[in-house]
């Protein structure tokens, strides 16, 4: 793995993150603010512009809960040591061979499937909840992780632990 710092992915995670949010909560303000603009009151019993409107702050405003909540739980996340032998664990930054591709991932507790780019590497967050966050936990570096095939007629998807740190 090129030496990158897990810290450093680490807090271009949550800088992402915040950037994100502010842009969610910037969507949502705007879809409250639709919503209750008088263009959007009803002219009549079937003008469902208002309830439409409605739905679509009140989307915006979970989608901005959401990335709130990612962010403390990947803020709050403790980033652990792993040397030679450990097992893979929350906040571990993996390389991974895949179908003959050199791949890394960080593993955290919320954000799943994020990418940020540190010194030239690019590296993308999974979460235990996924399939193949949960294959990989527990495994040490030598391992493999095996997915089963998304559809009839492809073969398992291999993914093999080449560093745990």
């Amino acid at each position: 793995m090129a030496e990158i710092d897990k810290k450093t992915v680490w807090e271009a995670l949550k800088g992402r993150l915040e950037s994100e949010l502010a842009k969610a909560q910037k969507r949502a303000r705007d879809a409250a603010e639709g919503a209750t603009h008088e263009e959007n009151r009803a002219e009549g019993d079937k003008d469902m512009r208002a309830t439409e409107a409605s739905y679509v702050a009140r989307g915006q405003a979970g989608r901005a809960t959401e990335m709130e909540e990612a962010l403390v739980r990947v803020s709050a996340m403790e980033l652990l040591s792993f040397g030679v032998g450990a097992k893979i664990a929350m906040s571990a930054l993996l390389e991974v061979e895949h179908e003959g591709k050199r791949v890394h991932y960080f593993l955290v507790p919320a954000a799943g499937g994020e990418r940020v780019s540190v010194e030239g590497v690019e590296v993308q967050t999974i979460t235990p909840q996924s399939p193949l966050g949960r294959a990989l936990l527990g495994l040490t570096e030598g391992d493999e992780a095996e997915l089963p095939a998304r559809q009839p007629g492809e073969r398992v998807r291999c993914y093999e632990v080449v560093q745990v740190r």
